[in-house]
């Protein structure tokens, strides 16, 4: 049985990229003006002949997932329709925090507390310990918001800390962001599962196009091997 993660939140004002400027968006899951992404951002056309996408799905499959806005939410409830899959959300320990006074300071003095020190586990905001078998896991689903062109702290938190236990392991991202393309997401996941066996493409699924998403992750699961 899976209990629910939790966060404390770090409080301060930090600078943002100016992809995810606060002044004009809020960090994440939010309505985007469908503007055409950066080319490298863009996860379309797998190359088919990549080991990764054609490799069969072995074990259990496991999402992980944080979600502000529940943009995030909506994709997995997709998701779960599609495949058999256990699920655990991460939570907030500290309850009615509200992300989005004085240009959602919070999340942005979390998301550069990270950067400035990625390797110490003060860095991260805390969230409540949980219990999971990783070897019962053949691959592992991580759904997170894009946070000022990173991974969402929260989410962040449970990779620093359980990342290790993911080695050899199967891994899908899908990342829920406004214009900015994925990259820094993609870049945060390697980081904090270095020996994750990474699926190509991730799947990048703009705020705009989460009621719509059913598609999206079908042609996703095809192209990396779930589906047939």
């Amino acid at each position: 049985m899976y209990f629910l993660f939790a966060m404390i939140i770090a409080v301060g004002l930090n600078a943002c990229s100016p992809d995810d400027d606060p002044m004009n968006e809020p960090p994440t899951e939010i309505p985007e003006n469908p503007d055409a992404p950066d080319q490298s951002d863009n996860p379309e056309n797998p190359d088919p002949d990549d080991p990764d996408n054609l490799e069969p799905t072995t074990g259990k499959i496991l999402i992980v997932y944080y979600s502000f806005t529940n943009n995030v939410h909506t994709i997995v409830s997709d998701l779960r329709t599609q495949i058999e899959a256990d699920v655990i959300r991460v939570e907030p320990t500290e309850k009615g925090l509200d992300y989005a006074a004085n240009n959602y300071a919070i999340g942005s003095a979390q998301i550069q507390a990270i950067r400035n020190n990625p390797g110490s586990a003060s860095s991260y905001p805390a969230i409540d310990p949980v219990e999971v078998e990783f070897g019962r896991y053949g691959t592992i689903i991580v759904a997170a918001p894009l946070w000022w062109s990173n991974m969402a702290a929260p989410l962040q938190t449970f990779l620093f800390n359980h990342g290790a236990e993911m080695a050899g392991k199967r891994i899908g991202l899908i990342v829920s962001s406004s214009s900015s393309g994925i990259s820094g997401v993609e870049s945060d996941a390697r980081r904090l599962i270095p020996d994750g066996n990474f699926l190509t493409p991730s799947l990048w699924i703009r705020s705009s196009q989460t009621s719509n998403c059913h598609s999206m992750i079908a042609r996703w699961l095809k192209d990396t091997g779930y589906t047939e």
